[in-house]
């Protein structure tokens, strides 16, 4: 018989006429090319792409930069996670974030999560940012417990941290142990060439 004959469920058809289906309807793939409206909970497994932050973004289109949530307002991508604006008049702001950096005004630094700068930035003094470590050893010849703890820092014009020890052993000045580490960087700054 012909649906609903039989209760058999009418098919999804590619007519005019709007449908409503009752039960779930799986897809591997689905283009909307109208409005779309989501009635209940969305539940996505995967990425959502939202407008193209390319080189002509247009007003309303979102983009996450790796480290901040932004909007464009027709001018300037603005964050939607802090308080403040992204500052417009410096074109350095709108490069590092292009570039997936982390700009920080105030110090006219743009901040990488790596230990050097990508092609056309380079290193500005010393700002950077760390995590700091701890080292506990003994020397099972000199028989001593030694720790230290590195210190750390974020973004700030400041060197890696460093801690360590050295110890002289019994006799004729022999060594039982040396050890210096340093705590691991985590950012660079940077500012174009």
């Amino acid at each position: 018989q012909a649906p609903p004959g039989g209760n058999t469920p009418t098919p999804i058809h590619t007519g005019s006429t709007p449908q409503v289906k009752e039960g779930g309807l799986s897809v591997t793939a689905l283009s909307v090319f109208g409005d779309g409206w989501l009635q209940g909970d969305l539940n996505i497994v995967g990425k959502i792409k939202v407008g193209n932050s390319g080189a002509n973004p247009q007003a309303g289109e979102i983009r996450w930069t790796g480290v901040d949530l932004e909007v464009y307002d027709g001018s300037a991508w603005v964050s939607l996670t802090s308080e403040e604006a992204a500052p417009a008049a410096d074109p350095n702001y709108t490069d590092c974030i292009n570039v997936g950096g982390s700009w920080v005004d105030a110090q006219g630094v743009c901040y990488f999560p790596n230990t050097s700068c990508p092609a056309g930035w380079h290193s500005k003094e010393s700002y950077s940012s760390s995590i700091g470590i701890n080292i506990q050893t003994r020397s099972t010849r000199c028989q001593v417990a030694k720790r230290c703890s590195s210190g750390q820092h974020f973004r700030l014009n400041r060197g890696i941290e460093r801690c360590g020890w050295r110890d002289k052993g019994p006799g004729r000045g022999g060594s039982c142990f040396s050890a210096f580490r340093s705590a691991i960087q985590t950012e660079i700054g940077c500012e174009k060439n």
